[in-house]
């Protein structure tokens, strides 16, 4: 890819931590962001984007046995896998979502080697891929059962993701991973701040776990400190039971949460307290607004082009290439997407619930280029939130 146009480089640059990553040495275009093909985005993005936490909160780790952190990679492994990926054949690279939901339409049932095209378990399968290819790793397993014997048959406790060998330093490290996308809520009704401010003082500061449920799952489903919680407290420790070093057929040195994903706030605008809760500085990031929020920061961006993302789109950076024919529902005038969101969250089929309360992720695209010739690429990403939403966000957080 040619060097872009100095404009479109100052552009990215109020993006801020979102709109870089550790691939390039202060390049602003990772592998993640600017391959041509998405197989590689995405499978760039599962094994070299930056993660969302620079380090775990604290939980009652009592009996646990020993504290895990997050994971890692080799160094040299690292670069060597990055090198590798920047030229490798697209073709031999994993499927994207749509491409396996195309098999599956045409076949007629689930393809092959494919459990689900849920989007979790579509980034395992990329990171199967990459630390079975990385230079200097050792793949030993994914998704091992663990079950326990007992008088009255076999229990299924629950499964590792992934187990390897750091040949750097001789150990076994067991990784669970989660791929998630989280929106912070900063203030509850009365308007304080559901991060809480956390006293600085010389040593490793705490993590609290509270504040980490201020970012919820735009279904409102789960809470990122739950999630965390759920890992550390239950599937890494479970890589230490009797039962999984039967399963594996040796111990577990180092258990790790191996934790992607895109944290969402509102307009944009980032709460203070983030360093607090063990938010990375350069963990990715997008916006969410309100329809009319949105509206007015599309009215001052009339250069952006906009699109819906499907959630197989959720996870690298989004590129498309030359201006799509005139009907591509990739693009949308920004005035027509405005009036087809508001039909949405109006929807009056009973239903059709979920519509009316599902936030929609919607992706700017810039060119690349004068005017687009050479294609498009993503210079940020948001929810588009319905009316109600927030005060249901609101109780989520509250909820314990």
């Amino acid at each position: 890819m040619r060097e872009l146009k100095p404009d479109l480089a100052h552009a990215l640059s109020p993006g801020g931590p979102a709109l870089a990553g550790p691939d390039g040495a202060g390049d602003p275009w990772p592998l993640w962001r600017h391959a041509t093909s998405q197989r590689v985005r995405d499978l760039a993005w599962c094994s070299l984007a930056p993660p969302l936490l620079s380090r775990l909160p604290e939980f009652d780790i009592a009996g646990l046995g020993r504290a895990f952190g997050l994971a890692r990679w080799p160094e040299a492994s690292r670069a060597a896998w990055m090198r590798w990926l920047a030229t490798a054949d697209p073709a031999l690279l994993p499927e994207t979502i749509a491409e396996l939901a195309d098999q599956r339409g045409a076949e007629g049932g689930a393809p092959a080697g494919n459990r689900s095209l849920r989007l979790g378990r579509h980034a395992e399968r990329l990171l199967h891929f990459a630390l079975t290819h990385a230079p200097g790793l050792e793949l030993l397993a994914s998704n091992v059962p663990v079950r326990h014997r007992h008088d009255r048959g076999i229990r299924t406790l629950g499964e590792l993701d992934f187990v390897w060998r750091d040949p750097s330093r001789g150990e076994v490290v067991h990784w669970e991973m989660a791929t998630k996308f989280y929106l912070h809520v900063g203030e509850n009704e009365s308007g304080a701040p559901t991060v809480p401010t956390v006293p600085v003082v010389p040593t490793v500061p705490v993590v609290p776990v509270t504040g980490l449920r201020a970012f919820v799952g735009p279904n409102l489903v789960d809470r990122l400190g739950d999630k965390l919680e759920h890992i550390v407290q239950r599937q890494l420790p479970l890589g230490d039971t009797p039962d999984a070093r039967a399963a594996l057929g040796c111990a577990i040195d180092r258990g790790e949460v191996y934790l992607l994903g895109w944290l969402f706030y509102r307009d944009d605008i980032l709460p203070s307290g983030l360093d607090a809760l063990g938010i990375a500085p350069d963990h990715l990031r997008g916006w969410w607004s309100t329809l009319d929020a949105w509206a007015a920061r599309a009215a001052a961006r009339p250069t952006s082009r906009w699109c819906r993302l499907s959630r197989g789109d959720w996870l690298s950076g989004m590129r498309v290439g030359a201006v799509p024919a005139p009907g591509d529902p990739r693009f949308e005038d920004a005035a027509a997407l405005h009036a087809a969101l508001a039909a949405r969250f109006a929807d009056p089929e009973p239903e059709h619930s979920w519509r009316r309360e599902s936030p929609v992720m919607l992706c700017e695209l810039a060119p690349i280029g004068t005017a687009g010739e050479e294609g498009w690429i993503e210079i940020s990403r948001g929810f588009v939130v319905p009316d109600g939403w927030e005060a249901r966000a609101r109780e989520r957080i509250a909820r314990r």
